[in-house]
């Protein structure tokens, strides 16, 4: 037991030095123009098929290319008084867009967390994606954010 307090003693920081680092970048992509229908801030849920967990999840999609992207999340997990941050970053991510629909796809290694592929489309304000890992399956549902 005091292994595991000690352990997330050490995490905690981190979490919280992640968290922070990604409020900086959303509140200035907040007040950026977007370069495209697919760039910029996107606000929403996600929601595990396998075990029915659900969380608030927020994307940053950056365009860095003319097909290139980076889509960079940041969900919640757990219980809503006290719920675990969780972020992760999809760099070099080819979109296929036709017309103003942007099409997302691909996988990656997740080291720890195994496998993890997504399949998701991006029309006008809405952005919904399914995930599949080894451990879980599920949807982001996706609503485009500005500054108010």
């Amino acid at each position: 037991m005091n292994k595991l307090l000690l352990t997330l003693g050490l995490l905690a920081p981190l979490a919280l030095s992640a968290c922070s680092n990604f409020e900086a970048e959303w509140d200035r992509r907040l007040h950026t123009k977007a370069l495209d229908g697919f760039d910029g801030c996107w606000k929403g849920q996600w929601r595990s098929e396998t075990s029915g967990h659900d969380g608030d999840l927020r994307a940053i999609v950056t365009r860095s290319g003319d097909s290139d992207y980076s889509i960079r999340y940041h969900a919640l997990y757990g219980p809503k008084a006290l719920p675990i941050p969780f972020e992760y970053t999809l760099d070099s991510v080819k979109v296929e867009r036709e017309g103003d629909v942007f099409k997302v796809a691909g996988a990656i290694d997740m080291g720890l967390f195994g496998k993890y592929s997504y399949d998701g489309k991006c029309s006008g304000e809405s952005y919904k994606s399914s995930y599949i890992s080894e451990y879980d399956r599920g949807i982001f549902d996706l609503e485009r954010t500005a500054a108010d």
